[in-house]
């Protein structure tokens, strides 16, 4: 940042101070919602949406929690909400070094411009902060909204330390000039927003995954004399990507997600690992038992050869389950189930589901509704036909990839999950008009107080959705994410 940057954002430091928070304009009431009204749109003001660009997977999947899918339906519910269309700009950059210098021009120009007309005519200014990260091939596998935990292991760059220094010192003076600014995400480290919006994070899609399995492989009812074989990848990248140390930290999140459901049944004997990389020993910490270099399709496959080929056996082992913590991995996993010999589908694995029903519930019927989920007849751990090693085992995901949707019409992938991107939408919305109208950011649905570098803020959260064939239709395709065509119907 040059000399005169930093003088210019010191001088309007200065200038701010002396001139308060800004007045709303238009007066101010309650709506039937409960929110703050206002007598005029355009006292709400001004909103800036600052978003990282869309991130580019390793191959053409792609899942749909893209930017560039939710900032357009922030736009209108922000308008919804009483926004002026025409006071809502868009911002989106490629690096955090040039998302911190484009903020820190538009809150310079906002203070500047606010300063000198010493009005309250303009209404407020509200800036919506995704804040650009540190991330690696296999993070953007997960989708944009994922947030990075911070590893203490890792180091910044100096242009890093500068663009964050810099990011700091902008939002501050945003505050400062009496604009609301809330954080997506990811926090910024040494600031406190208005507000913040949680989003997906590791522990969550790891635990969303590992609950799925519990249910529907009926984990409570399996034993120690006929328990249940779960297999979990957890995918870093390799040693020559430079930011290696964020996959491995992604990972480390994720493992704690996962043991927290699945400990409790691998200490009891409940579920083993046909691998033996978990066991009752493992703990919480143990993640690199279970994680792999993931830079390609053939690292994939040879990892899932060596868990379920063990100690030179001719056939592929029994497996229940399989933990594959995104669609990517899942998609190279379906492959090579497929290749190793697996038949079958997960819908013959829970009776009340068929082919042709899932079929039918997507062409228009009603949601299916499942019951729990036995393993098929017949079939035992000890079981050493071929038929008993060879059924298809319940595969998870996460990122609601559209080229993976047919596979879970065939039944070859059980689940996916994704964030829900229209009640993020809104949430944002609704906690920008409570801030730009004086209204309580507490007061809302899904908001309570949570610690954002040492302060109590607002933070919106909500829960990720589980998609499988019964509500595949309900969740993806009535809402618009997808089409009947995207699902290969």
């Amino acid at each position: 940042m040059g000399s005169h940057r930093i003088g210019t954002l010191k001088a309007l430091f200065a200038s701010v101070a002396c001139i308060g928070m800004l007045s709303m304009a238009g007066a101010c009431g309650t709506g039937s919602d409960g929110q703050p009204t206002s007598t005029a749109t355009s006292g709400l003001g001004l909103v800036a949406i600052f978003t990282p660009s869309d991130g580019i997977t390793i191959s053409q999947h792609t899942p749909l929690n893209k930017w560039a899918k939710l900032v357009p339906s922030i736009k209108s519910e922000l308008v919804e909400q009483g926004f002026a269309a025409k006071q809502i700009s868009t911002h989106t950059d490629g690096s955090l070094d040039k998302q911190s210098q484009d903020i820190q021009d538009y809150v310079v120009s906002r203070a500047a411009e606010t300063s000198s007309k010493h009005s309250s005519a303009n209404g407020s200014t509200t800036l919506i902060v995704a804040p650009c990260t540190s991330t690696d091939s296999t993070t953007t596998q997960y989708g944009d909204y994922v947030t990075n935990p911070l590893d203490s292991e890792s180091s910044s760059n100096n242009a890093d330390a500068a663009a964050d220094q810099r990011m700091t010192s902008a939002l501050t003076l945003a505050r400062k000039s009496g604009m609301h600014v809330i954080v997506l995400s990811n926090d910024i480290g040494g600031f406190s927003p208005d507000a913040f919006v949680e989003m997906s994070t590791a522990r969550k899609i790891g635990e969303i995954q590992a609950k799925q399995l519990v249910s529907k492989l009926q984990l409570d009812s399996a034993s120690t004399a006929n328990p249940k074989t779960i297999e979990v990848f957890l995918p870093v990248g390799s040693a020559k990507d430079k930011d290696q140390s964020v996959s491995m930290a992604f990972a480390k999140e994720a493992f704690k997600g996962i043991w927290k459901v699945l400990g409790p049944y691998f200490k009891s004997g409940a579920v083993v690992s046909a691998s033996g990389t978990l066991n009752a020993s493992t703990s919480a910490t143990s993640w690199s038992s279970v994680a792999f270099t993931a830079s390609s399709d053939d690292d994939v496959k040879q990892e899932l050869d060596s868990r379920l080929k063990t100690d030179g056996a001719k056939q592929p082992a029994y497996i229940d389950g399989i933990i594959a913590m995104n669609d990517y991995i899942a998609s190279v996993i379906v492959q090579e189930l497929d290749a190793l010999g697996y038949e079958g589908s997960s819908a013959e694995i829970n009776p009340s589901i068929s082919i042709l029903g899932i079929v039918g519930n997507l062409a228009g019927h009603k949601d299916l509704t499942k019951s729990a989920v036995p393993s098929p007849a017949g079939l035992r751990q000890d079981d050493t036909s071929s038929e008993a090693s060879l059924q298809w085992p319940i595969v998870t995901g996460y990122g609601a990839y559209t080229d993976m949707l047919p596979d879970i019409v065939n039944g070859k992938l059980w689940m996916t999950a994704l964030e829900n991107r229209a009640e993020l939408a809104t949430g944002i919305a609704k906690v920008s008009r409570q801030l730009a109208s004086g209204g309580d950011v507490t007061a809302l649905q899904s908001v309570s107080k949570t610690t954002v570098n040492g302060k109590s803020v607002p933070t919106f959260t909500q829960s990720l959705i589980a998609v499988s064939a019964s509500n595949l239709k309900s969740e993806l395709i009535d809402t618009g994410y997808v089409t009947l065509a995207d699902a290969g119907l």
